[in-house]
């Protein structure tokens, strides 16, 4: 059905705007760069796929074929796509450059709405904030930082937020018993991951 849509609306396709943002993305998307994942091969649409494009093209697109209606993005939606795409990219490599200079800094941030992360927000943040609880718990906390404590104990401060979790009983009760354990619990010294990725304390990482 893509090989339809492409082949009925080609024209429209191919009369693109060119324009900054397009020019950029295609000049990171090289063609070398597409076949190395993509390949070279390219299969040409057979006889089937002109036929049903012939007839989708003539037939009115009501009732159960409303679905068949391709709509050709606009000038600016594609404008947006490809900004969207290069922003991500020179974000990234930003992150990157901040790795490289152990300065990387990430916002507490939901990626999926682009607000602050809290109680309540996201229901799939709830149940992630549930399931690292319970993970850190089985393990007695061992690898607990100071810091993951202190944004555990943030999230859950609200006592009165319609959290997820809270529709189940039994898991809120989970939550709030391994809740308890966590504000019992002190934090060792600050840990780091050496260039063989086994873990030691952060003083005799700097020493060493």
């Amino acid at each position: 059905m893509t090989q339809v849509a492409l082949r009925t609306h080609k024209k429209e396709i191919m009369s693109e705007t060119s324009n900054l943002a397009r020019r950029k993305f295609l000049y990171r998307l090289s063609r070398s760069d597409y076949e190395r994942v993509w390949g070279k091969d390219y299969s040409k649409p057979g006889l089937g796929t002109r036929i049903l494009s012939t007839l989708l093209h003539y037939m009115p697109k009501i009732g159960p074929l409303k679905g068949m209606d391709f709509k050709n993005p606009t000038t600016q939606t594609e404008s947006m796509y490809f900004t969207s795409i290069n922003l991500t990219v020179d974000q990234y490599r930003s992150f990157l450059d901040e790795v490289k200079a152990n300065s990387l800094k990430l916002l507490d941030m939901d990626l999926d709405s682009g607000k602050a992360t809290g109680p309540a927000e996201y229901s799939i943040a709830d149940e992630t904030y549930a399931k690292l609880l319970q993970q850190l718990a089985g393990n007695k906390f061992d690898l607990t930082s100071a810091g993951l404590r202190e944004d555990i104990l943030r999230f859950y401060s609200q006592p009165l937020a319609p959290i997820e979790t809270k529709k189940d009983a039994a898991s809120w009760e989970n939550v709030l018993k391994e809740l308890g354990q966590l504000q019992a619990f002190t934090p060792g010294p600050a840990l780091a991951v050496d260039s063989e990725h086994s873990v030691r304390p952060a003083s005799s990482a700097t020493q060493k």
